[in-house]
C-alpha cells in the first residue's frame, strides 16, 4: 500500500511569513512550483502555505500592490500536517474533510515534503488495484438505483460517501 512518503514531493521551497508577496512571486517562478511552505512562526507552531490562487486571488484580483503585501496576510495558518506513513485513502479523508489540496508532510517536528491532491492522482499506482469481477454491474445497479450521479441536481455529499465507500472497498 503506498503512504505519503511514497509519492509527496520531497523538493520543497519555504519562505518566512514576513516577506512580500513580490519574493514568493520571484521564488515560485524560480522553483516552477505552485505553492510554497510558510516557514513556522515559532518552534513547534503550525505551518502555513501560500499558493498561486492566493495571490491572485487575494492580491491581483483586488488591484493590491504585491510590494505591499505581506506573505501572513494571505497565507492560509495552520495546515494540516500529514504523517510520512499515512495511507493514500487516509490522505485523501484529511484533505477532504479540511477541504484543502496540499499539505506538508511532517515527520516528528520536521518538513519533509509536501503532497497534494495532483501527486495522488498521478503518482498513485492504478495498476495494482484489483477492480471486483462484477465492478461494472455494481455501477450500473447504483446508477438505477441514483445512488451515483453526475448531474447539477445530485448533492455533493453523496458522491463523497459513495467514493469514500469505494475507496475503502478498493483499498481492502
Amino acid at each position: 500500500m503506498l503512504t505519503a512518503a511514497d509519492i509527496m514531493t520531497t523538493d520543497v521551497f519555504t519562505i518566512r511569513s514576513s516577506a512580500k508577496v513580490t519574493q514568493a512571486i520571484a521564488l515560485m517562478q524560480e522553483k516552477h512550483v505552485r505553492s510554497l511552505i510558510v516557514e513556522r512562526a515559532v518552534q513547534g507552531g503550525a505551518y502555513g502555505i501560500v499558493t498561486e490562487r492566493d495571490i491572485v486571488y487575494k492580491v491581483m484580483a483586488k488591484s493590491d500592490d504585491p510590494l505591499h503585501v505581506m506573505v501572513c496576510e494571505i497565507m492560509t495558518s495552520d495546515c494540516i500536517p500529514i504523517d510520512p506513513t499515512l495511507s493514500l485513502l487516509s490522505v485523501a479523508k484529511r484533505f477532504a474533510e479540511a477541504n484543502v489540496q496540499r499539505a506538508p508532510v511532517v515527520d516528528e517536528g520536521k518538513l519533509v515534503g509536501v503532497i497534494s491532491i495532483t501527486d495522488i492522482i498521478m503518482k498513485s499506482d492504478v495498476r495494482t488495484i484489483e477492480l471486483p469481477s462484477d465492478w461494472a454491474h455494481q455501477v450500473e445497479v447504483a446508477l438505477r438505483h441514483k445512488k451515483l450521479c453526475w448531474g447539477e441536481d445530485c448533492q455533493i455529499e453523496e458522491e463523497s460517501a459513495i467514493a469514500r465507500k469505494v475507496l475503502e472497498e478498493l483499498s481492502s
